[in-house]
């Protein structure tokens, strides 16, 4: 038995039109072609991604190997371990740039790109971050029946995603 509480590293932050249904169906349980954040643990896991062109012109992306469900399974086992955090925003435009301001302050490991915010939102977006720290962390099959909207999300774990063994 440990002693010692696991500390929680921040993985990744983003924003959504419904923040539960994305976690719960494009994250949790989706592939890397529907979720950023299953594309950037694919990358951080070691594996390759393949693009082609489907006949109407949109790009399909896979896990370039053999059987690519052997990554997504490798993928998802990793991100059903981990924990989330949201809050709710008041529009999905608030959201949006509601969530820059976080990955500035958080510095997630995956994400790699920064984008200016709404400085004039600091007081509001300051009190968001205090929300959303306070949220309980929870995992995939809690959120099923949470409250939803607009928002942002942080998803958690103990360990980084290249140390991850099934």
């Amino acid at each position: 038995m440990r002693d010692k509480k696991e500390k929680l590293i921040v993985i990744y932050v983003g924003d959504a039109h419904n923040v539960v249904n994305r976690i719960v169906f494009n994250h949790c349980r989706g592939n890397v072609e529907a979720s950023a954040l299953r594309k950037h643990i694919a990358d951080a896991m070691g594996y390759k991604l393949k693009r082609t062109k489907r006949p109407s012109g949109s790009t399909r992306v896979r896990i370039d190997m053999p059987d690519p469900q052997i990554g997504e399974r490798k993928i998802s086992a990793y991100i059903q371990t981990g924990k989330w955090k949201y809050v709710i925003c008041e529009s999905y435009n608030e959201a949006h740039d509601f969530q820059w301001y976080v990955i500035e302050m958080l510095n997630p490991l995956l994400n790699k790109e920064r984008k200016q915010w709404d400085i004039r939102r600091s007081d509001r977006y300051s009190f968001l971050l205090q929300e959303l720290s306070k949220c309980p962390p929870l995992q995939c099959t809690q959120l099923i029946y949470q409250a939803a909207g607009p928002g942002v999300y942080a998803f958690y774990h103990i360990i980084p995603p290249h140390k991850f063994k099934t």
